[in-house]
């Protein structure tokens, strides 16, 4: 541990200092009992919740906490020593104090949603900033000659998932009070699914010193926007908008900002705002331009209840619209967007129609009704939604319905699996890093404890009935659909023996089944897994629809 990187670093405004964040050990005294001569014991004492994170490991023995890098000695002063994971520090502009969240291990308490914390340096100890506020807090960073402290958040009391939409908020530094700067049905940050960033939410505010503007990213139907909003909060401005995403930012004071965009056709350039437009920097990405890339279809389509469904349908090339394809849905509830895909393009360059639509359930983009609306409800409206969508699909003349596939990955992945337990309508389907068992899943996922209940509006102990209903594993005597299950040895989120669960079932009953286990890989394999493993990962895909489906018309 003692070279444990520093990691979430921020500059003091005098240069000679760098906050940061570190895993850091923490021992207690009555664990070390081992005696000398004798081999010392190999084991996991487990006190706290969150005692293993995705894309980390077990973290049960060692905590996330403040240091400070004393420049030009590099000296290292640790700030925080906690049972308390710590992180995005900031420092004030004055340079002697520290802004960073606290994040409890107990998901079922305040301080277990994020909460901000000041201390002075080098001498203060840390106080929690807002003693009332019950919710989350996120991207802590001062404002407005540091009579301020501007963050993302919400105000719902603990437990909670990760459905409630965190929107731009002005803390009191002397008053301890909090306001929203502005009233937003909108997610901040950026919940683009891409297979080509790492990060699902980058849920940042951030204002210049000296600047009288707070910038963030807000997700819109399918789109990420760059915004900003003044420090009295009375309406946001659009610096950025359209058939895209911005993916992250940096502003400057007096208006200037850098961003990141990426298009269906393009992974992402950096660009500059300024108040008479926009400039592109780089070209990042010139080999594409000797490759066919699939430019994304627009669809709506009537939903329950009259609503509308957003979605996009990507056509292959050479297509003669005379003869029908095989087509690939797929489902999530996450975000589908403007973003770019290269599954999505491997597939049409093998000669699939792809569809994908923000049924209800999304996480971002159309609202928090929206948003909320598949809570305590999996599988039931939000799976009917998604056959509406299936309804229009096939009436496109192009369309081979004998031919359909479906697949998605974590909150998808589960879809995917109540899918092929709910029809027999797709001839192949492909569920990644899937929820299998809302049982098990409660007690062996990183995140279990709260997104259970959250989702399912249950957990197993107090409802188990509730929690099981809602399980795809419930239905598996139900699916006869052939299935390819692809899950990772070090899955956190979704652990590996959701999986298990799955295939162990359906080979005891003769089903056909194939699960592939892509060993060292966490929760994000498709988008931040060795490169090998995910072009591996992409040949296992492509190979079992094309042995299903085929790719051509008949």
């Amino acid at each position: 541990m003692g070279d444990a990187p520093l990691t979430g670093l921020d500059w003091s405004p005098t240069n000679d200092r760098i906050a940061g964040v570190r895993w850091t050990p923490f021992r207690y005294e009555r664990d070390s009992g081992h005696r000398p001569g004798i081999l010392a014991p190999n084991v996991k004492v487990i006190r706290r919740l969150r005692y293993k994170q995705d894309g980390v490991g077990f973290v049960h023995d060692r905590y996330s906490q403040v240091w400070v890098l004393e420049l030009p000695r590099g000296d290292l002063v640790q700030v925080t020593d906690s049972e308390c994971d710590y992180s995005e520090p900031s420092w004030s502009g004055s340079g002697d104090r520290l802004a960073f969240i606290g994040l409890a291990r107990e998901q079922n308490e305040a301080l277990g949603q994020g909460q901000i914390f000041v201390c002075a340096y080098p001498e203060g100890a840390p106080v929690r900033l807002l003693p009332d506020w019950q919710g989350a807090c996120r991207s802590p960073v001062w404002g407005d000659l540091d009579r301020c402290i501007v963050f993302a958040g919400h105000d719902y009391p603990a437990p909670t998932n990760r459905r409630i939409f965190m929107t731009p908020h002005s803390a009191d530094v002397k008053a301890g009070t909090a306001r929203r700067l502005a009233v937003l049905d909108q997610e901040v940050g950026n919940y683009a699914a891409s297979d080509s960033r790492t990060s699902l939410s980058n849920i940042t505010v951030k204002c210049p010193p000296g600047d009288p503007w707070v910038y963030f990213l807000l997700t819109v139907e399918g789109s990420v926007q760059l915004c900003r909003i003044g420090f009295e909060g009375t309406s946001y401005e659009q610096l950025v908008t359209g058939p895209g995403v911005a993916f992250d930012f940096s502003p400057a004071a007096g208006g200037v900002v850098a961003y990141g965009w990426a298009e269906p056709t393009t992974p992402g350039d950096l660009f500059v705002w300024t108040p008479t437009g926009s400039e592109r920097l780089t070209a990042l990405n010139p080999w594409l331009n000797d490759h066919r890339l699939a430019k994304p279809e627009e669809r709506w389509f009537e939903g329950l209840d009259g609503a509308l469904v957003h979605g996009w349908l990507l056509k292959p090339p050479d297509l003669d619209e005379t003869k029908r394809y095989p087509t690939v849905v797929y489902v999530h509830c996450s975000m589908f967007s403007w973003d770019f895909s290269h599954e999505f393009q491997c597939l049409t360059e093998a000669g699939y129609w792809v569809r994908y639509f923000n049924a209800r359930g999304t996480t971002a983009g159309y609202g928090q009704a929206w948003t909320r609306a598949s809570e305590g409800d999996q599988g039931g409206k939000d799976f009917e939604e998604t056959m509406l969508g299936v309804d229009d699909l096939i009436r496109l003349p192009y369309v081979d319905a004998e031919r359909l596939g479906v697949t998605g990955g974590s909150c998808g992945g589960f879809m995917t699996n109540w899918i092929v337990g709910h029809s027999d309508r797709f001839a192949a389907a492909v569920t990644r890093r899937s929820i299998v068992n809302q049982v098990s899943f409660f007690g062996t996922s990183d995140i279990g404890p709260e997104c259970t209940e959250g989702e399912t509006g249950a957990n197993p102990f107090g409802d188990l009935e509730t929690t099981w209903r809602q399980s795809p594993i419930t239905y598996v005597d139900r699916i006869h659909t052939p299935l390819l299950i692809i899950h990772s040895d070090e899955d956190h989120r979704c652990p590996l023996e959701q999986a298990v669960q799955l295939f162990a079932a359906l080979r005891w009953l003769g089903r056909d089944v194939e699960l592939v286990v892509f060993e060292g890989e966490s929760h994000g394999l498709s988008r931040g897994g060795w490169p090998g493993n995910r072009i591996e990962r992409l040949r296992r895909i492509l190979g079992w629809f094309e042995r299903h489906l085929g790719t051509q018309p008949p």
